[in-house]
C-alpha cells in the first residue's frame, strides 16, 4: 500500500510521457522505442495496483506487448537492413513495393493499438474493466481510466504514425530512392516476425488458450 500510489501516478505520468514523445520521432525504432517505455509505465501502473486481478490483467498485457512490439523492432530491422535506413523522411512507397512486410506490420500494429480481433485487444479490454471495477483504487478509479484511455488514444495514434512512416506513399508517385534501390529481404528474415504477429491474432481469436497458462501466475 505505501508504494500503489507511487506507482500508479508515475506509471500513468510514464505511459503518457512516453506515448507523446514517441509520436514525435523520425527514426521508426525510436518511434517504437518511446512507444515501449509507455507500455512500461503502463505495466507499472496494473501491477502497481497491487491485486490478483491487475495483476492478471499485467500479465496479459505484458504477453500481448512482447508478441506485437518484438514483431516490429524485428520488421524495423528488416527495412533498415533492405533499405539502409529507418528515417520515416527517406521512405515512400515501401507497402506498395513490399506487401508482404505491410501486412506483417499492420496485425502487429494492430494488436498495439488495440484492434479486435488481436491479442492487445483482449489485454487492453481486461486492463480497462480491471481499473474500472478496482475496489484498492475507490474514488481515484475512474480518473486512472481516464489517463489510462488518453494514453490508449496515444499508443493509435504512434501506431498509425508508424505504418504511415515506413509504408505510406506520403504523396510521392514514385518510391523514394532508397525503397526504389532496396534488396528484397529473404523469407527466414520476414518468417520470425510473421509468427509474432500472427501469434497475437491466434490468441486473440483463442484467448482461453493462454488464459490457463496466465491464470497460475
Amino acid at each position: 500500500a505505501v508504494w500503489r500510489w507511487m506507482l500508479v501516478v508515475g506509471g500513468g505520468a510514464t505511459m503518457l510521457l512516453g506515448a507523446w514523445r514517441a509520436l514525435r520521432q523520425t527514426d521508426l525504432k525510436l518511434l517504437l522505442a518511446h512507444g515501449t517505455v509507455s507500455q512500461l509505465g503502463f505495466l507499472a501502473l496494473l501491477l502497481g495496483i497491487g491485486n490478483g486481478d491487475a495483476a492478471l490483467a499485467g500479465v496479459a498485457l505484458l504477453v500481448a506487448h512482447a508478441l506485437f512490439k518484438s514483431s516490429l523492432f524485428l520488421s524495423v530491422g528488416v527495412i533498415d537492413h533492405a533499405t539502409g535506413t529507418r528515417d520515416i523522411r527517406k521512405l515512400a512507397g515501401l507497402g506498395r513495393a513490399h506487401r508482404p512486410m505491410l501486412i506483417i506490420a499492420v496485425g502487429a500494429s494492430a494488436s498495439m493499438a488495440a484492434l479486435p480481433p488481436f491479442f492487445g485487444f483482449i489485454a487492453k479490454e481486461a486492463d480497462l474493466e480491471t481499473v474500472l471495477h478496482s475496489e484498492v483504487l475507490g474514488a481515484a478509479a475512474p480518473f486512472v481510466l481516464a489517463g489510462i484511455v488518453i494514453g490508449s488514444v496515444f499508443t493509435t495514434m504512434y501506431s498509425l504514425r508508424f505504418l504511415w512512416g515506413a509504408f505510406a506513399d506520403k504523396g510521392a508517385t514514385e518510391p523514394s530512392v532508397r525503397v526504389a534501390e532496396m534488396h528484397r529481404p529473404p523469407v527466414t528474415f520476414l518468417l520470425p516476425p510473421a509468427i509474432l504477429a500472427a501469434a497475437g491474432l491466434v490468441f486473440g481469436l483463442w484467448p482461453s488458450g493462454i488464459d490457463r497458462v496466465l491464470d497460475d501466475y
